[in-house]
């Protein structure tokens, strides 16, 4: 009896005694090298958050995302990039050219950068400089699409006159991606203010072809039909402008009669 007293004494006691905590698990350290490519993982995503907000025109997101990723890798080259398109876009010209210039001085032969850096000079009336960068992302034999900073460089020549040299920077463009309407479309207007108006239309036509012309093209396409006397094809132009772009500048223009 007394045997069974003390084991029921026991066992009470060990049920009122509060259980064991588990051991505690000694997290693992990160290396030096796992810490940095977690960095650069992080940067790399808010870089293309940002990238997305800025192709639906939310600048001020796509810059609170891109501080993040600066934040967390300030050798991120990709987000100083998309710093300088967004400053540019919101017409910050000052953190637009440091924000490119830090991603030169980082990646000087980066096409990418070199083709934006040189686009932002362009659109800033300092067409002769930006030549140089357009062709430096031409150099690099990597970059899959050299018909754009190409292209670029063809529209900047033109801006400033240099229209011979133009051509030659929109044939190499249309070498490279010969199906691009973009490169076409320059070439037809080209052609136009030379009053060569056979390969404009050659050019034009190739344009057309493509689904819902832009206003631009209609507009050229408009102004081509009626040097050429096709009144039908400039009545037909005429009136997918004013239907389907009817705020646009070039529809004005059509409404006002200014043809040149």
């Amino acid at each position: 009896m007394r045997t069974l007293l003390l084991v029921v004494i026991l066992i009470a006691g060990c049920a009122n005694r509060a259980p064991s905590p588990p051991p505690v698990l000694e997290a693992k350290k990160q290396t030096p090298t796992e810490i940095a490519a977690d960095a650069r993982y992080r940067a790399e995503i808010h870089s293309e958050l940002a990238a997305n907000y800025y192709s639906r025109r939310q600048y001020d997101i796509a810059l609170d995302e891109l501080k993040i990723a600066n934040t967390a890798d300030p050798k991120y080259v990709p987000a100083y990039n998309m710093f300088g398109l967004t400053y540019m876009e919101l017409g910050e010209d000052r953190l637009a050219e440091e924000s490119f210039s830090k991603a030169l001085r980082l990646a000087p032969n980066n096409p990418d950068i070199n083709n934006n850096y040189g686009w932002y000079l362009c659109n800033r009336k300092r067409e002769k400089d930006s030549i140089a960068y357009f062709l430096a992302a031409v150099k690099d034999p990597l970059y899959q699409q050299p018909h754009k900073p190409l292209n670029n460089a063809g529209i900047c020549s033109r801006r400033i006159g240099e229209n011979a040299q133009a051509e030659e920077y929109f044939r190499r463009a249309l070498r490279v991606a010969p199906d691009d309407p973009s490169i076409h479309l320059q070439l037809a207007d080209l052609n136009y203010s030379r009053h060569n108006l056979a390969q404009a239309k050659l050019h034009l036509n190739r344009v057309m072809e493509t689904p819902n012309p832009n206003a631009e093209v209609l507009w050229l396409a408009i102004r081509m039909d009626r040097e050429l006397g096709d009144r039908n094809s400039e009545a037909s132009n005429a009136l997918k402008l004013k239907q389907r772009y009817p705020d646009s500048p070039e529809a004005k223009l059509l409404k006002s009669g200014k043809y040149d």
